[in-house]
């Protein structure tokens, strides 16, 4: 104050000091933005038969105030977008961190995302998520403590298309009452695949047009291309999946006029004839060829009549032979490994020059153990196919075994000459390498074996496991008379058990009558035969499983005999089939064992319908309930379970209810849950 201020009298006087504090605050949020990839093919897990894609999900932030490497991030995910995980609603959590500390090696304190490509970095959720329909949010905070939020649905689709397999060259026959035969797009299908989608619910249909799925064709056709004995006419099988994905591969109907019921516009030759096995069976999906010299010059496929033919062809020089190589394992079994090694001892010689053509899997011209090791290999699981051999050879019937050494050169084609207005019939014999009791399915796979030669009674003590300690299994059998051989999947509880080894006992065994490959799916194989019929006392040790047990257990309920890879069966010394069980030893007595186990719904996510399957321990009633998020149950189904394998069909329109569902199964002394999600 000028007017009481004066430096000189009292520097104090007439002055006054005061201090003020100015904060500067920033209130702006960062900005982010979430960068979401394209979508890419998806893969279905062979564990929980879900079908899981990959996917591009960043996150960038700006801010006003703090550097950008000092800004934290963190992200949360919510799957199926259902608001139920253990973070807050979300199922999966990650950070907060730094870009300046992640450069660092520095880890975020939350790292849990275990579909995450790298569940330690918060910028990048990029990883392989389950298909359906999922919500990411990402937050950062800056130097203030402003924390930005933005979310973001992303969907997991299937952007794969079908693998489409036609059939080449499909024959059929016009009817005779109308002149004419519909084909449908589905009769073209040799297996056609999806990586999501199941193959029951793929759609067939011509030409890209969803509504052709069938295609009719006429004498009139006949006529209008000029055509005599048969008719092509060139199609594109289109496959479409669940997700509306398509691809189509090209092939050829071929009708063909057997009985001249269309009239005749050719007078070219033609060549047709049967495909049957050595005991009569019509051979179907045999692909008849056709060469002229080296050149390829048509190709037919036989359908369930077993006919071929090749008509409207040029006079001139031709070859023709036969190729099919679809499921080995179709007719192989153990009896066959009997057969053959009493072959080789000299004990029971194969009676036909096609049995012992079927016996030769190495390709060697002669029967030897080699050939039972690669039959027994494919027999337990252990290859999925010959390795030197198609799954079907085929020779001409007209050629003649005039001793053994014919055997091994027998053509497996024939030459023929055709001339105008020529009519050529050549039949050939169908033989399934590795089938010497000839019992394979020629015309479908769909076929069934009547058992009525009683049952092999396998058993076991129900004894305690002790955690850590290993624990041996003796099978032993009450019934164990003129056994030839047997062949069954033993399924055990991998979470309970470890596989250690096998021990022979009174059978010769050793690790090549097992099959190993999935012990991780708890599952092991066995085959054995002997030359003889052979015989075992009840206390007899047949042979000893030795495993590591992770727990307190009754060993009978954690396995199981069953058919699902090596079918379950056993063999007298008449090679008569019996039926094969595995019994545990009680205080009660004997009782069947069995696991109960409930899997996984296939498929799933699913929009129309999907299979439950099961397994029960032993026969009884069980109770299917299928309910929502918030517990409301929305289904129940009242089961009468088999023992063993059982599966229950469920429609989408049956639920009246959409997104995750939970399905739990009831039954005696046993239940288990799991959760499947239905598409909109």
């Amino acid at each position: 104050d000028w007017c009481q201020y004066d430096p000189n009298i009292d520097p104090t006087k007439g002055r006054w000091e005061y201090l003020q504090i100015i904060k500067v605050h920033d209130n702006d949020k960062p900005v982010i933005s979430i960068n979401v990839g394209d979508c890419e093919p998806a893969v279905k897990n062979a564990t929980d038969n879900i079908c899981y894609g990959h996917i591009s999900l960043t996150a960038d932030a700006t801010d006003n105030c703090s550097p950008l490497d000092w800004l934290f991030y963190d992200y949360k995910i919510d799957l199926f977008n259902d608001g139920i995980g253990s973070h807050s609603g979300y199922d999966f959590k990650v950070g907060p961190l730094t870009r300046k500390d992640f450069a660092n090696g520095g880890t975020p304190l939350f790292h849990h995302n275990d579909y995450a490509d790298d569940e330690n970095n918060p910028f990048d959720a990029s990883g392989t998520y389950p298909i359906g329909i999922h919500k990411i949010c990402w937050f950062v905070e800056d130097g203030c403590g402003n924390i930005a939020a933005l979310c973001q649905l992303f969907e997991i689709k299937d952007c794969k298309a079908p693998t489409p397999y036609c059939l080449t060259g499909v024959i059929t026959v016009p009817m005779p009452t109308s002149g004419c035969i519909t084909v449908w797009a589905n009769d073209l299908d040799r297996g056609s695949f999806d990586n999501c989608t199941d193959a029951n619910d793929l759609l067939f249909y011509f030409d890209g047009d969803p509504t052709a799925t069938s295609k009719t064709i006429c004498c009139d056709d006949f006529v209008a291309a000029g055509a005599n004995d048969e008719l092509f006419v060139e199609v594109q099988m289109w496959v479409e999946d669940e997700e509306g994905n398509t691809d189509y591969c090209k092939t050829t109907i071929i009708v063909q006029d057997n009985q001249d019921i269309c009239p005749n516009t050719s007078s070219l030759g033609r060549v047709t004839g049967e495909i049957k096995t050595e005991n009569g069976n019509t051979t179907q999906f045999a692909e008849a060829q056709m060469y002229q010299a080296s050149t390829m010059v048509g190709q037919r496929t036989t359908g369930g009549n077993g006919i071929y033919l090749f008509g409207d062809i040029i006079a001139g020089d031709y070859k023709v032979k036969f190729k099919r190589d679809d499921s080995p394992l179709n007719g192989v079994s153990t009896s066959d490994i009997v057969q053959i090694q009493r072959h080789i001892l000299g004990l029971q010689t194969l009676n036909s020059p096609y049995k012992q053509i079927a016996a030769d899997i190495n390709l060697s011209n002669t029967i030897t153990a080699a050939d039972i090791s690669e039959i027994r290999k494919l027999v337990l699981g252990v290859t999925s196919k010959f390795a030197k051999v198609e799954s079907w050879s085929f020779v001409p019937t007209s050629y003649k075994f005039t001793n053994q050494a014919s055997v091994w050169t027998a053509p497996r084609e024939i030459s023929i000459n055709i001339q105008d207005g020529s009519d050529l019939k050549e039949n050939f014999v169908s033989i399934k390498m590795g089938d010497v009791n000839n019992n394979a399915q020629a015309h479908n796979l769909t076929g069934s074996t009547t058992r009525n030669n009683g049952k092999l009674n396998l058993e076991i003590d129900n004894n305690t496991t002790i955690a850590g300690e290993l624990y041996k299994v003796a099978f032993k059998s009450s019934n164990f008379t003129n056994i030839s051989g047997y062949q069954f999947t033993l399924k055990f509880d991998n979470k309970s058990l470890t596989f250690e080894g096998i021990e022979a006992g009174s059978l010769n065994i050793d690790e090549s009558n097992f099959g190993t490959n999935k012990l991780n799916e708890g599952v092991l194989t066995t085959s054995w035969n002997n030359k003889v019929a052979q015989n075992a006392d009840v206390n007899e040790t047949l042979f000893t499983i030795v495993f590591r047990a992770n727990g307190k257990f009754n060993i009978g309920s954690l396995l199981a005999l069953t058919g699902d890879v090596t079918a379950a069966e056993a063999y007298d010394a008449d090679l008569n089939i019996k039926d094969i069980s595995l019994g545990v030893h009680t205080e009660k007595g004997v009782v069947e064992s069995g696991l109960f186990e409930l899997y996984q719904n296939t498929p799933n996510p699913f929009a129309k319908e999907t299979v439950i399957s099961f397994r029960l321990p032993e026969a009884g009633t069980a109770k299917l309930s299928i309910y929502d998020v918030t517990g409301k149950v929305v289904r129940v189904y009242d089961l009468q379970g088999i023992k063993g394998l059982n599966t229950v069909k469920v429609l989408k329109s049956e639920l009246n209810a959409g997104g995750i569902l939970y399905y739990q199964l009831d039954a005696t002394n046993h239940t288990a849950t799991k959760r499947m999600v239905v598409l909109d």
